[in-house]
């Protein structure tokens, strides 16, 4: 089976899940308890916030873990009275935001005019570094200033960007960035909160002392060392994610050579190299999506948080993408483990699946539908 969703999750990483098994096991101590055993289970979350807030060119005392990246951006969210967005944001922030969604142009990116406009109105301003369907990277530098001089306060959804391409917060106005572990050969279930040095804001969970009064509760100790190993392997292997980009055309002109047309949604914008927003004109992803899966190929329809969901994907609508254009496309999200071998059996695959679908519709049948 080729695994080719990793916008929606990762799969763990060995050498994480050895590191986080003696916390599951031996090292069960609650890092709040006085005695010596549970402080070196403190030390130990200690050097994994060091790990992630090298990850993110960050302060450790500037990293606050939480249960994942929609909590850290609800959290960032709640400190907003009226904030401004993108209309192609997760829904981790476009259900949880008061304020405006600014248009996009036709490639994914910031219609930046607008966005000056209206971040004269709001106190705060969140949007993702990287798109979670299409891969599209905003012009981080020309928002972030803009929103800066209207006096708001900047979020930054980091979840799909950390660990894929180099990022320094430090070097930008940014306030708050949200990320997560289980993007990055992590575990599930945990995430983290850059809160920048000085910043004022409140906590959304209170009770002891954990994070330093900064978020109560039992921290979940094997996911904070494991997302603390991913982070140090996902420096280590940042030069990997450059090369997935040859990948990624290596695919394309797989699927040329065999006649297959395609289009790629955001083409012209700067995108993350691993990720594949694209459709085949006149097939319906849903039918080539239920024709992969028994051919061994796993990708996506839109994001995890919206698949299930009946109508068509909102970030490939903002857009501007018509409902049949967005029926059709399909999300690759490739990772650091993918090889040149597996791009060539996937395009294997595409391939026939497309000539499959193709063979069994005509002029006077139309396209195959599925129906739920």
């Amino acid at each position: 089976m080729i695994y080719w969703d990793n916008n929606a999750t990762t799969p763990i990483a060995p050498e994480v899940l050895e590191t986080m098994l003696p916390f599951l096991r031996e090292q069960y101590f609650n890092p709040s308890a006085a005695y010596h055993a549970a402080k070196s289970v403190r030390r130990a979350i200690d050097q994994a916030r060091e790990q992630v807030a090298a990850l993110v060119g960050a302060e450790p005392d500037e990293i606050i873990f939480t249960s994942g990246g929609t909590e850290a951006t609800n959290t960032a969210l709640a400190q907003f009275s009226t904030a401004l967005t993108l209309a192609t944001e997760h829904p981790a922030t476009l259900r949880t935001i008061r304020g405006t969604a600014c248009p996009v142009l036709s490639n994914g990116v910031v219609d930046l005019p607008e966005w000056k406009e209206h971040v004269q109105n709001c106190d705060g301003a969140s949007f993702a570094w990287a798109n979670h369907e299409t891969g599209v990277l905003q012009p981080i530098k020309s928002m972030c200033a803009t929103a800066e001089d209207a006096g708001a306060r900047v979020h930054v959804d980091v979840v799909q960007a950390a660990g894929k391409m180099p990022i320094h917060l430090h070097e930008y106005p940014i306030h708050f960035a949200s990320l997560s572990a289980h993007k990055l050969h992590g575990p599930k279930g945990v995430g983290a909160l850059y809160v920048r040095r000085g910043t004022e804001w409140r906590p959304t969970h209170t009770g002891g002392a954990q994070e330093d009064y900064r978020r109560a509760g039992t921290e979940n100790v094997p996911g904070i060392i494991g997302f603390g190993k991913a982070a140090e392997l996902a420096r280590a292997a940042a030069e990997t994610y450059a090369g997935l980009a040859e990948l990624r055309t290596r695919f394309l002109a797989r699927l040329q050579d065999a006649g297959i047309d395609y289009v790629v949604n955001g083409a012209s914008a700067n995108r993350l190299p691993h990720v594949l927003n694209m459709r085949v004109p006149g097939c319906s992803a849903e039918s080539l999506f239920l024709l992969l899966e028994p051919a061994g190929l796993l990708c996506s329809a839109g994001s995890a948080c919206t698949s299930a969901e009946p109508h068509p994907s909102h970030v490939l609508k903002a857009m501007g993408l018509a409902d049949k254009e967005i029926r059709e496309s399909l999300r690759f999200s490739m990772s650091r483990y993918t090889s040149a071998e597996e791009v060539d059996a996937a395009a294997d695959i595409f391939v026939r699946v497309v000539q499959k679908l193709r063979s069994v519709q005509s002029a006077s049948t139309g396209p195959v539908m599925v129906y739920r």
